[in-house]
C-alpha cells in the first residue's frame, strides 16, 4: 500500500507541475517585456517595451550580456511561451498516463486479492462447476 502511495505521487508531481507549466504559459501576458535595462530615445524607461524602443540591453545578474531590439525580446519571449507550453503538455501527459497505469495496477491487485480469499465450493449437484 505504501510502495503504491509512493509511485503515485512519483506521476502526481510531474502532472501538477506541467498543469502549472501549461497554465502559466496558456496566461501569459502578449506586452514585450526587457528583462534589463529598456532604452527609448537614449534614455532608460522602466516597464513594458514599445515597437519605438531602440534597444534592450539583456543583463545577467549586473553584467549586460546582450542586447535585443523588440522584435528580437518579442521573438524570445514567444519561444519561451512555446517551449513552457510543450514541456507542460509532456509533463502533464507523463503524469497522466503513469497515474494511470498506477491506478490500473492497484486495481488488478485488489480484484486479484478478493478473488483469492474467496472459498470456492463445489455442490454435488453442480456437475463439478465450482460457484461463488
Amino acid at each position: 500500500m505504501k510502495h503504491g502511495v509512493a509511485l503515485a505521487a512519483l506521476f502526481l508531481v510531474p502532472a501538477l507541475w506541467g498543469a502549472a507549466d501549461l497554465a502559466s504559459a496558456l496566461t501569459a501576458s502578449p506586452e514585450v517585456v526587457c528583462p534589463g535595462e529598456n532604452v527609448r530615445g537614449g534614455e532608460e524607461h522602466p516597464g513594458p517595451m514599445r515597437p519605438e524602443d531602440t534597444r534592450c540591453a539583456v543583463l545577467d545578474g549586473s553584467a549586460s550580456v546582450g542586447t535585443r531590439t523588440y522584435g528580437q525580446q518579442r521573438t524570445v519571449q514567444s519561444l519561451e511561451r512555446r517551449e513552457d507550453a510543450v514541456h507542460g503538455v509532456l509533463l502533464l501527459a507523463y503524469g497522466a498516463g503513469g497515474g494511470l497505469l498506477v491506478w490500473r495496477a492497484r486495481l488488478r491487485g485488489s480484484r486479484a486479492g478478493r478473488t483469492s480469499r474467496t472459498p470456492i465450493r463445489w455442490s454435488p449437484g453442480s456437475g463439478g462447476r465450482p460457484w461463488r
